[in-house]
């Protein structure tokens, strides 16, 4: 074999620069997957938006399409609102708010009010009486398909599974809110028919003002009642005080007496006063001197506007004392200075603390001794009045007890006669601000909004449908994930290409599906033409020490193109000029032969290893390329397998390696049959065949695995049947390819 660096001199060197551009990028790639990693997840989501677009844009359709139908063919539906102002300090209970607040358990907080209100307002009972007055269970536009059962029985008398029904259905067109910062509650209804939804509106207030007037006269009849319990208790009190007073004064002849004119109550009075205050100084006293007791500087500086002076002048000197040590260290004469300053105020502190000790004890006993005295007097006073006049007293205390029962029978009297008036009047505190009117244009179907989110649910649908389906799929699709799946590098990229088929064989042998002829041939400068002259420079140059001259060509299943780039790849060296040898070595089901227009051979590949046959007689000349060569197949032999993996073939392989610079093998399916693994460690490079789209990633990993296991060099993958408009997009991302390789290749036209 001749050495690369002489086979790289016979390179175009466009190739050669393609190449190095290829092996420095793909360094790079396999070298370091962090680099790229973010721009992939990205390129990823753009590669799988571009792959799916028609899945996703007919999915987008189909959703917008249902939403605008549903939207088109709804029923419109009718709103129509009242506006209520709900303020409780315009109440007209003339002072009896706080007694019917009491007994019924209600709050002054307005918020709780206004929410207290919304509750009414949605509550079964406003509901009921509504679906009654307006006989809601006979419209069609509220009932439906029950209206017609519901003609035939009274509202009222419905069995209450229809009644629920009623009330919920009422209650879900039915809608109250609070206007934010304000005491304004707004009553929605919606109905099909834009006058009932007015109706039903008006209605709705209307019989929730009533049951509100209803609930306030009942709390004020509860009220009454009471108050009248209560009136009849207070007058008998009344009048059994005022016989105990009659009574008291005619038995002691007291006529005319006066609490006013008693001197002894007056001095009584004024001496409870004073006793009062001085048992308050002496408790305040004895706190002090409690305070005092515990001789605590801190405590005693709240109640010593000295002690606390004090206080503050040791604070400053121990700060000083602190910044001092800590800037000049002990040593400093004016440390020692601020220690005895500091020591002198300790001690005057200390002396002051005693002070106050001595004087709060003062004070305290001083207290004392005015609260003892002041006692003593009080209880002498007392005991004088007692004496002088006892009669007095007791009038006076029969006269208070008169006075407070009449006051007490009159106050309530005045409230009996305001809950009677306050019972004829309505609820003063709820009033309309707007009332409901027809309204000319319907609330749903919002056409516009709900066509925008038709749109947009279904692109969001599409998306995730296309993800669910890529997540789903385990093909490989992309080179990019091909390199990562096999950790292994894309020799190269082949595109789908569509070219005449030639005239088939009559042969009996022949496939009912006619092959297409080499593409270097039928269409030299295509982009798939391209594709395999760059695999044979990718080839050339996969061994740093010498070229590969046995190539072996496998695939994972049937149907991946591995003849097809088997074909082309022989053909792309025969251009350049070398000597090359095809040898169909799919002994179970060869179509090589095909490629090149030629008739099923009776002798081929298994006649030679099986009857010794001198190859030179089997090979085939091609007239298209003189430098290339074919051995077809020949019939299918019971054992291929082991005519592959033989001694012979290895003979076969050495002795036609001398006669040509490049031997190209087309071998089965690795995972159909084990004919290529027997192949795979014999040739000098293996090439694994990879179609995209359908090739799945366990079996091409498994196929890896396999020829590893058997020491082939797999040197690389050829990516088959790619789609370049998706492959163009994805790399055009950023790909190590590079962003022109939409410009690389040229068209036929071109």
């Amino acid at each position: 074999m001749r050495p690369a660096a002489c086979q790289e001199s016979h390179m175009p060197e466009i190739e050669q620069d393609s190449l190095a551009t290829m092996r420095e990028s793909g360094l790079k790639r396999f070298g370091n997957d962090s680099v790229t990693e973010r721009e992939l997840s990205v390129t990823e989501i753009s590669r799988t938006i571009f792959k799916h677009k028609l899945l996703i844009l007919l999915t987008a359709l189909t959703v917008f399409g249902i939403i605008t139908l549903r939207t088109l063919t709804m029923t419109p539906v009718y709103e129509s609102a009242v506006r209520l102002q709900v303020d409780p300090s315009r109440s007209s209970s003339l002072g009896l708010d706080e007694m019917i607040s009491q007994k019924l358990g209600g709050s002054d907080d307005i918020n709780s009010v206004l929410q207290t209100e919304v509750k009414v307002i949605q509550s079964d009972t406003v509901a009921m009486r509504v679906i009654d007055s307006l006989e809601l269970a006979k419209r069609p536009a509220f009932a439906g398909k029950y209206a017609a059962s519901a003609k035939l029985t009274n509202p009222s008398a419905m069995p209450p599974a229809d009644r629920q029904r009623l009330v919920s259905a009422f209650k879900q067109s039915l809608s109250v809110r609070v206007l934010p910062n304000t005491q304004i509650v707004e009553v929605l209804f919606r109905c099909t028919d834009p006058k009932l939804a007015t109706d039903v509106a008006n209605a709705v207030v209307e019989k929730y003002m009533q049951h509100t007037l209803q609930t306030r006269y009942e709390g004020t009849v509860q009220v009454s009642n009471w108050l009248s319990k209560q009136m009849d208790d207070l007058q008998t009190r009344a009048t059994q005080s005022q016989q105990r007073l009659s009574e008291f004064q005619m038995k002691n002849n007291m006529i005319g007496a006066d609490e006013n004119d008693n001197i002894t109550v007056d001095r009584l009075k004024l001496l409870n006063q004073q006793l009062t205050e001085a048992e308050a100084d002496r408790i305040v006293k004895e706190a002090r001197h409690r305070l005092a007791a515990t001789r605590n500087p801190e405590l005693l500086g709240t109640v010593d506007p000295n002690l606390q002076t004090l206080r503050t002048q040791e604070a400053d000197l121990k700060a000083q004392l602190a910044q001092v040590s800590a800037k000049y260290g002990n040593g400093y004469p004016k440390l020692r200075e601020l220690q005895t300053q500091l020591s002198k105020l300790n001690a005057a502190i200390a002396d002051e603390v005693a002070n106050v000790g001595r004087r709060m004890e003062t004070e305290y006993q001083s207290a004392a001794k005015t609260e003892a005295a002041l006692r003593n007097q009080f209880n002498k006073q007392k005991e004088e009045a007692f004496k002088l006049n006892e009669h007095a007293v007791q009038y006076l205390v029969l006269k208070h007890d008169v006075e407070n029962s009449r006051d007490l029978y009159d106050t309530l009297q005045l409230k009996l006669k305001m809950a009677g008036v306050t019972a004829g009047l309505s609820s003063g505190y709820i009033s309309i601000i707007d009332r409901a009117e027809i309204p000319a244009t319907p609330v749903e179907p919002r056409i516009k909004r709900n066509l925008a989110l038709g749109l947009f649910g279904g692109v969001i649908a599409g998306l995730l449908l296309a993800f669910g389906v890529e997540a789903l799929d385990d093909t490989l699709s992309n080179s990019e994930e091909l390199e990562t799946c096999l950790a292994l590098p894309v020799l190269c990229t082949i595109p789908t290409h569509q070219q005449q088929p030639p005239a088939t064989s009559n042969s009996r042998e022949a496939p009912k599906a006619v092959p297409l002829a080499p593409i270097l041939l039928g269409s030299p400068r295509s982009q798939a033409a391209e594709a395999f002259r760059g695999l044979r420079t990718s080839l050339l140059l996969s061994s740093p020490d010498h070229e590969p001259k046995i190539i072996t060509v496998v695939s994972s299943v049937p149907a991946e193109g591995k003849t097809t780039v088997s074909v082309n790849l022989a053909s792309a060296f025969a251009q350049r000029g070398e000597s090359v040898l095809l040898i169909d070595a799919d002994l179970r089901r060869s179509t090589t032969h095909t490629h090149f227009g030629l008739p099923y051979s009776r002798y081929g590949t298994s006649t030679v290893l099986t009857r010794g046959m001198d190859e030179r007689a089997i090979v085939t000349p091609l007239k298209s390329l003189p430098s290339l060569k074919l051995m077809p197949a020949g019939p299918h032999p019971p054992n291929p397998a082991e005519l592959l993996g033989s001694k012979r073939m290895i003979e076969l392989l050495e002795s036609l390696s001398g006669e040509y610079e490049r031997i190209i093998i087309d071998t089965p399916p690795v995972l159909s049959v084990a004919d290529s693994l027997a192949l795979s460690n014999i040739a000098d490079a293996v090439v694994l065949v990879v179609r995209s789209r359908i090739a799945r990633k366990r079996a091409v990993l498994r196929v890896r695995n396999l020829l590893r296991r058997s020491n082939a060099n797999l040197v690389g993958i050829v990516f088959n049947g790619v789609d370049m408009l998706l492959e163009q997009y994805y790399y055009a991302k950023g790909s190590y390819y590079g962003k022109s390789m939409g410009n690389y290749y040229l068209s036929e036209d071109e």
